[in-house]
Protein backbone atom coordinates (compact mmCIF):
# COMPACT_ATOMS: atom_id res chain seq x y z
CA UNK A 1 0.00 0.00 0.00
CA UNK A 2 2.91 2.37 1.11
CA UNK A 3 4.48 1.44 -2.62
CA UNK A 4 1.44 2.25 -4.67
CA UNK A 5 1.04 5.70 -2.36
CA UNK A 6 4.49 6.73 -3.38
CA UNK A 7 3.44 5.84 -6.91
CA UNK A 8 1.12 7.75 -6.99
CA UNK A 9 2.39 10.85 -5.36
CA UNK A 10 5.53 10.51 -7.72
CA UNK A 11 2.66 10.72 -10.83
CA UNK A 12 0.95 13.45 -9.55
CA UNK A 13 4.13 15.45 -9.08
CA UNK A 14 5.14 14.85 -12.83
CA UNK A 15 1.56 15.89 -13.86
CA UNK A 16 1.47 19.21 -12.13
CA UNK A 17 5.45 19.62 -13.18
CA UNK A 18 4.57 19.05 -17.33
CA UNK A 19 4.00 22.45 -19.36
CA UNK A 20 0.70 22.61 -20.69
CA UNK A 21 0.62 23.05 -24.52
CA UNK A 22 -1.76 25.64 -26.27
CA UNK A 23 -4.22 24.23 -28.47
CA UNK A 24 -3.00 24.36 -32.04
CA UNK A 25 -5.51 24.83 -34.98
CA UNK A 26 -4.85 21.92 -37.61
CA UNK A 27 -6.32 22.36 -40.85
CA UNK A 28 -5.73 21.16 -43.90
CA UNK A 29 -6.35 22.33 -47.36
CA UNK A 30 -6.79 20.20 -50.69
CA UNK A 31 -7.62 22.84 -53.41
CA UNK A 32 -10.50 21.69 -54.16
CA UNK A 33 -12.62 23.63 -51.95
CA UNK A 34 -15.81 25.27 -53.26
CA UNK A 35 -15.53 29.05 -53.52
CA UNK A 36 -18.77 28.95 -56.54
CA UNK A 37 -21.11 31.60 -55.38
CA UNK A 38 -24.13 33.14 -58.10
CA UNK A 39 -23.98 36.82 -59.81
CA UNK A 40 -26.34 38.03 -57.63
CA UNK A 41 -24.29 37.24 -54.18
CA UNK A 42 -21.20 38.95 -55.90
CA UNK A 43 -23.14 41.94 -56.46
CA UNK A 44 -24.39 42.42 -53.22
CA UNK A 45 -20.92 41.94 -51.76
CA UNK A 46 -19.53 44.94 -54.05
CA UNK A 47 -22.11 46.92 -53.85
CA UNK A 48 -21.38 46.85 -49.94
CA UNK A 49 -17.74 47.86 -50.33
CA UNK A 50 -18.54 50.65 -53.00
CA UNK A 51 -20.92 52.26 -50.32
CA UNK A 52 -19.10 52.66 -47.85
CA UNK A 53 -15.83 53.80 -50.05
CA UNK A 54 -15.18 57.45 -52.07
CA UNK A 55 -17.32 57.07 -55.46
CA UNK A 56 -13.83 57.72 -56.99
CA UNK A 57 -11.62 55.33 -54.86
CA UNK A 58 -9.86 52.15 -56.30
CA UNK A 59 -12.87 49.58 -56.73
CA UNK A 60 -10.65 46.50 -57.92
CA UNK A 61 -8.30 45.75 -60.82
CA UNK A 62 -7.04 42.65 -63.07
CA UNK A 63 -4.47 39.98 -62.79
CA UNK A 64 -3.72 38.39 -65.90
CA UNK A 65 -3.66 34.73 -66.49
CA UNK A 66 0.21 34.05 -66.51
CA UNK A 67 0.54 35.14 -62.64
CA UNK A 68 -1.78 32.43 -61.74
CA UNK A 69 -0.16 29.80 -63.34
CA UNK A 70 2.84 30.55 -62.55
CA UNK A 71 1.61 30.96 -59.13
CA UNK A 72 -0.05 27.05 -59.06
CA UNK A 73 2.15 25.55 -61.14
CA UNK A 74 4.52 25.64 -58.13
CA UNK A 75 5.46 21.95 -56.62
CA UNK A 76 2.52 21.50 -53.65
CA UNK A 77 0.84 24.26 -54.25
CA UNK A 78 -3.36 24.16 -53.74
CA UNK A 79 -4.02 27.52 -53.78
CA UNK A 80 -4.01 31.16 -53.68
CA UNK A 81 -3.53 33.70 -50.52
CA UNK A 82 -4.59 36.81 -51.30
CA UNK A 83 -3.27 39.63 -48.84
CA UNK A 84 -4.80 43.33 -48.71
CA UNK A 85 -2.01 45.66 -48.85
CA UNK A 86 -1.01 49.27 -50.18
CA UNK A 87 1.51 51.15 -52.07
CA UNK A 88 3.72 53.54 -50.24
CA UNK A 89 1.34 56.44 -51.76
CA UNK A 90 -2.03 54.51 -50.48
CA UNK A 91 -3.51 53.12 -53.23
CA UNK A 92 -4.92 49.64 -52.57
CA UNK A 93 -3.45 46.43 -53.84
CA UNK A 94 -3.60 42.45 -53.62
CA UNK A 95 -0.56 40.51 -53.21
CA UNK A 96 -1.27 36.63 -54.37
CA UNK A 97 0.83 34.26 -53.07
CA UNK A 98 0.86 30.34 -53.65
CA UNK A 99 -0.65 28.40 -50.36
CA UNK A 100 0.36 24.33 -49.34
CA UNK A 101 -1.98 21.88 -48.12
CA UNK A 102 -0.80 22.96 -44.34
CA UNK A 103 -1.87 26.54 -45.27
CA UNK A 104 1.74 27.81 -44.86
CA UNK A 105 2.89 30.51 -47.69
CA UNK A 106 4.92 29.55 -50.52
CA UNK A 107 6.60 33.21 -50.47
CA UNK A 108 9.98 32.05 -51.82
CA UNK A 109 8.24 31.12 -54.98
CA UNK A 110 6.29 33.59 -57.04
CA UNK A 111 4.42 36.43 -55.60
CA UNK A 112 2.12 38.41 -57.86
CA UNK A 113 0.60 42.43 -57.58
CA UNK A 114 0.24 45.61 -59.76
CA UNK A 115 -3.22 45.29 -60.42
CA UNK A 116 -4.52 46.72 -63.63
CA UNK A 117 -7.50 49.41 -63.49
CA UNK A 118 -11.02 48.51 -64.53
CA UNK A 119 -10.64 49.60 -68.26
CA UNK A 120 -14.04 50.44 -69.09
CA UNK A 121 -16.05 47.28 -67.74
CA UNK A 122 -19.53 48.11 -67.07
CA UNK A 123 -20.99 44.81 -66.18
CA UNK A 124 -23.14 44.62 -62.87
CA UNK A 125 -20.41 44.15 -60.55
CA UNK A 126 -19.62 47.49 -60.97
CA UNK A 127 -22.48 48.48 -61.98
CA UNK A 128 -22.81 52.26 -59.98
CA UNK A 129 -19.68 53.11 -62.16
CA UNK A 130 -21.07 52.42 -65.17
CA UNK A 131 -21.97 56.10 -66.08
CA UNK A 132 -18.05 57.41 -65.60
CA UNK A 133 -16.63 54.39 -67.50
CA UNK A 134 -16.14 53.75 -71.33
CA UNK A 135 -17.29 51.22 -72.82
CA UNK A 136 -14.66 48.58 -74.17
CA UNK A 137 -16.67 47.20 -77.42
CA UNK A 138 -14.70 49.93 -79.04
CA UNK A 139 -11.63 49.57 -77.91
CA UNK A 140 -10.41 46.18 -79.31
CA UNK A 141 -8.30 43.84 -77.25
CA UNK A 142 -6.68 45.53 -73.95
CA UNK A 143 -5.41 42.31 -72.27
CA UNK A 144 -3.41 39.70 -73.51
CA UNK A 145 -3.15 37.25 -70.43
CA UNK A 146 0.79 37.78 -70.31
CA UNK A 147 1.02 40.90 -68.69
CA UNK A 148 3.88 40.90 -65.82
CA UNK A 149 2.35 41.14 -62.55
CA UNK A 150 5.40 39.72 -60.70
CA UNK A 151 6.85 41.03 -57.69
CA UNK A 152 9.90 40.55 -55.26
CA UNK A 153 9.37 39.14 -51.40
CA UNK A 154 10.84 42.48 -50.31
CA UNK A 155 8.07 44.13 -52.25
CA UNK A 156 5.55 41.96 -51.03
CA UNK A 157 6.37 42.58 -47.46
CA UNK A 158 6.30 46.56 -47.80
CA UNK A 159 2.82 46.44 -49.33
CA UNK A 160 1.56 44.32 -46.94
CA UNK A 161 2.61 46.11 -44.04
CA UNK A 162 1.47 49.09 -45.62
CA UNK A 163 -2.12 47.94 -45.12
CA UNK A 164 -1.64 46.30 -41.82
CA UNK A 165 -0.40 49.44 -39.90
CA UNK A 166 -3.79 50.78 -38.88
CA UNK A 167 -5.44 47.25 -38.66
CA UNK A 168 -7.34 46.34 -35.48
CA UNK A 169 -6.72 42.90 -33.65
CA UNK A 170 -8.70 40.35 -35.78
CA UNK A 171 -8.92 42.57 -38.85
CA UNK A 172 -9.11 40.62 -42.19
CA UNK A 173 -5.40 40.26 -43.57
CA UNK A 174 -6.22 38.41 -46.35
CA UNK A 175 -7.98 35.41 -47.76
CA UNK A 176 -7.61 31.59 -49.61
CA UNK A 177 -8.96 30.51 -52.49
CA UNK A 178 -8.66 27.15 -53.90
CA UNK A 179 -6.32 26.19 -57.11
CA UNK A 180 -10.05 24.51 -58.36
CA UNK A 181 -11.75 28.02 -58.13
CA UNK A 182 -8.96 29.24 -60.54
CA UNK A 183 -8.66 26.49 -62.87
CA UNK A 184 -12.63 26.64 -63.16
CA UNK A 185 -12.24 30.82 -63.98
CA UNK A 186 -8.93 30.42 -66.33
CA UNK A 187 -10.86 27.61 -68.47
CA UNK A 188 -13.71 29.66 -69.51
CA UNK A 189 -13.56 30.77 -73.42
CA UNK A 190 -11.98 33.80 -74.31
CA UNK A 191 -10.92 34.59 -70.42
CA UNK A 192 -7.62 36.12 -70.29
CA UNK A 193 -7.35 36.80 -66.46
CA UNK A 194 -8.95 37.20 -63.25
CA UNK A 195 -10.51 40.67 -62.04
CA UNK A 196 -10.80 41.07 -58.57
CA UNK A 197 -13.35 43.23 -56.54
CA UNK A 198 -13.25 44.57 -53.20
CA UNK A 199 -16.44 43.13 -51.35
CA UNK A 200 -17.88 43.08 -47.82
CA UNK A 201 -18.94 39.50 -47.10
CA UNK A 202 -20.01 37.55 -44.23
CA UNK A 203 -19.96 39.23 -40.47
CA UNK A 204 -18.89 42.97 -42.51
CA UNK A 205 -15.68 41.36 -43.45
CA UNK A 206 -13.20 42.43 -45.98
CA UNK A 207 -12.90 39.95 -49.17
CA UNK A 208 -12.76 39.86 -52.79
CA UNK A 209 -14.80 38.62 -55.37
CA UNK A 210 -12.94 36.82 -58.63
CA UNK A 211 -14.69 36.80 -61.85
CA UNK A 212 -12.90 36.13 -65.37
CA UNK A 213 -12.11 38.67 -67.98
CA UNK A 214 -12.30 38.75 -71.05
CA UNK A 215 -9.44 40.39 -73.81
CA UNK A 216 -11.98 43.46 -74.27
CA UNK A 217 -11.39 44.02 -70.64
CA UNK A 218 -15.63 42.62 -69.89
CA UNK A 219 -16.31 40.29 -66.87
CA UNK A 220 -17.73 36.76 -67.95
CA UNK A 221 -20.23 37.56 -65.33
CA UNK A 222 -22.67 34.49 -66.65
CA UNK A 223 -19.72 31.93 -65.62
CA UNK A 224 -17.80 31.01 -62.50
CA UNK A 225 -17.78 33.81 -59.99
CA UNK A 226 -15.46 33.09 -56.81
CA UNK A 227 -16.01 33.97 -53.21
CA UNK A 228 -16.57 32.13 -49.64
CA UNK A 229 -12.61 31.76 -48.70
CA UNK A 230 -11.29 30.99 -45.43
CA UNK A 231 -10.18 34.38 -43.91
CA UNK A 232 -6.51 35.06 -42.54
CA UNK A 233 -6.75 35.07 -39.24
CA UNK A 234 -7.61 32.49 -37.90
CA UNK A 235 -6.48 31.00 -41.34
CA UNK A 236 -2.53 32.41 -42.02
CA UNK A 237 0.56 30.90 -42.88
CA UNK A 238 3.28 30.56 -40.10
CA UNK A 239 6.75 30.72 -39.23
CA UNK A 240 9.02 32.85 -41.75
CA UNK A 241 7.37 31.56 -44.94
CA UNK A 242 4.25 34.15 -43.41
CA UNK A 243 3.28 36.99 -45.39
Amino acid sequence: METTNNMQQTLTEVVEKQTVRPKVRVYRFTGKENHLISLAEGSVMTREYRETADRDAMKGGFFARNIFEKILAQDGCVGIRNYFAEHNDGTPAVVLVGVDENGNDLSRGWLGEDMLPFNGSTNILNSDLGDLLVPTANQGEIFNGKENHVITLAEAKNFVQNYRKNLAEGDVKGVYYSRAIYEKILAQDGCVGIRYYFAVGSEGKRTVVLVGTDSHGNDIVNGAIGNRGPFCPPFCGIGDSAL
